[in-house]
């Protein structure tokens, strides 16, 4: 499966790896690279160009211009050859893949990210092997993934062996540096708890609504209140 080039004509400054613009640009690099595809990535000025998208693809010398991360994925996987059932199979994934994980934030979906996506790795290759849904998936996740604690991952060990096979995969090891050069760092924001609070416990007051609380008899005792409205 081999395509001539292609030209990812980038119309925005590096974009956010947790966003949805960088997903696709990882979707279409190892797209490109699994499939034998030679990329030629371009900048062009947005003020003259006249679009509001991150980037968009060009297909060799027939100027036809592909949008969407994910019609570039079918158009290098050559997926209109499918078998019908084979075709219907990575369709539906895809749907799922655009409707429903590309809206979670990995911020707040954690848990929503990886119990989908652990149901759908049945549909994802088994090995190291990088299939056209296995491209659009990982694009995806690899935010979310890169970032997850290992605690919250090991609960999932079959999307973990994906994910491991997959980003161990030559086509993905070889764009991950041009990708991470296209994009700008993000930090997923821990959810506050005990056990990560700088807190000094000697001085920290626990409110327990059950105790009552009394002035103690012959000491000073200070009320704290809030304004009250008048």
């Amino acid at each position: 499966m081999t395509n001539s080039s292609i030209s990812l004509v980038q119309n925005v400054a590096a974009q956010p790896a947790n966003t949805a613009a960088a997903a696709g640009l990882l979707k279409v690099l190892i797209a490109a690279q699994a499939t034998g595809t030679a990329v030629e990535i371009t900048t062009t000025d947005k003020a003259t160009s006249g679009s509001k998208l991150p980037f968009w693809v060009v297909v060799g010398d027939s100027q036809t211009t592909l949008y969407d991360a994910n019609a570039v994925v079918r158009y290098l996987y050559k997926t209109g050859s499918l078998a019908l059932a084979d075709r219907i199979a990575l369709e539906q994934l895809l749907e799922w893949e655009e409707k429903t994980l590309s809206g979670l934030d990995a911020d707040n979906d954690m848990e929503a990210i990886l119990t989908g996506a652990d149901a759908k790795v049945g549909q994802l290759s088994s090995d190291s092997t990088v299939g056209a849904a296995d491209v659009v998936v990982l694009g995806a996740l690899y935010f979310a993934l890169s970032n997850v604690k290992d605690a919250a991952l090991n609960a999932f060990p079959a999307l973990q062996q994906w994910f491991v096979c997959q980003t161990a995969a030559p086509a993905v090891v070889a764009v991950l540096p041009v990708y991470s050069a296209n994009v700008v760092k993000v930090l997923v924001r821990e959810e506050a708890s005990a056990a990560n609070r700088n807190l000094n416990t000697d001085v920290e007051f626990v409110y327990d609504p059950a105790k009552k609380v009394l002035p103690v008899e012959g000491a000073k005792n200070i009320l704290i209140t809030s304004a009250l409205p008048y």
